[in-house]
């Protein structure tokens, strides 16, 4: 007779790999490792799923990542129609709560995706957030400024900056683990950057 597997504990698998995809990357993690968070034996993590790549595809999806960079850039060109940027943090900006509130929902899945992905069919995604900012920045200036703003330093600042950006996002969702507290760390982070790259740009 089959044996029955228990949603309980294919869910409980699945949040203690989300955990150590986490803490320690795709590359880093082991399935010993994930056993232990949850209590199993490695041979019961193979009853649910056939192994580290199974587990990592269902921690992390493709339409999570999809949506990720979809609010990111929604995001970004509210700030092209903005007076007033520093106004624009979640208090301000529906689309900055929206995107606040799925990095809380998603925490994890979002910090593995920036931070955790080497190895995967995602490592790219960190690198494409930076650059879709920066790209979004770089159009924003060559409209409203002209394309001799863009000088190479300009440039280099901007990349610089958006690559920063992407680690300080990580790492905010690594420091703070409950919702209240990434809302308190993103309000002051936001306060900082969206007053820093509205006298760049309109310098």
């Amino acid at each position: 007779m089959p044996q029955r597997l228990k949603p309980e504990i294919r869910a409980g698998i699945v949040a203690a790999a989300a955990a150590v995809f986490a803490e320690k990357g795709y590359t880093g993690a082991r399935l010993s490792d994930i056993a232990a968070k949850a209590d199993l034996s490695t041979g019961n993590i193979y009853k649910y799923f056939g192994g580290k790549d199974d587990l990592f595809n269902d921690v992390v999806t493709p339409p999570t990542a999809a949506r990720l960079l979809r609010l990111l850039r929604a995001r970004v060109r509210e700030l092209g129609t903005m007076e007033d940027w520093p106004a624009a943090d979640a208090q301000g900006s529906r689309r900055a709560d929206a995107l606040l509130s799925f990095w809380i929902e998603q925490r994890l899945a979002v910090l593995i995706l920036l931070d955790g992905s080497d190895g995967t069919r995602y490592e790219h995604v960190r690198v494409l957030i930076a650059r879709e900012m920066e790209r979004l920045a770089v159009a924003w200036l060559r409209e409203r400024q002209g394309p001799e703003s863009l000088t190479p330093e300009m440039v280099f600042v901007i990349r610089q900056t958006f690559d920063h950006t992407v680690g300080m996002i990580a790492a905010i969702l690594r420091h703070s683990g409950d919702a209240d507290s990434i809302r308190r760390a993103f309000g002051l982070f936001w306060r900082y950057q969206l007053a820093g790259l509205q006298a760049l740009f309109r310098s």
